[in-house]
């Protein structure tokens, strides 16, 4: 396997992943402070999960330079990575 294929396969799962995080938050009831205040839960978890989803695309990113061949145990553990 071409390593530009998977590196493009995980930067699509990973894309896919941000984008599902933010079709679940909700839209406050009224557009005010108090408003995103009430959903500061939905929202402050939505930013954990994309600085976390984030920093793993940093991570892989700057691994990828290192790896020459691509083998069916790198696909694997890379499949382990993107699952947790």
């Amino acid at each position: 396997m071409n390593k530009d294929r998977l590196i493009a396969f995980t930067d699509a799962i990973l894309a896919i992943i941000m984008t599902i995080l933010v079709l679940e938050l909700q839209e406050p009831e009224t557009l005010s402070l108090q408003g995103l205040w009430a959903l500061k839960g939905s929202y402050s978890a939505y930013t954990l999960s994309f600085f976390w989803l984030g920093t793993m695309w940093i991570g892989l990113h700057n691994e990828w330079q290192n790896v020459e061949k691509i083998s069916i145990p790198v696909i694997w553990y890379n499949l382990s990575i993107l699952f947790f």
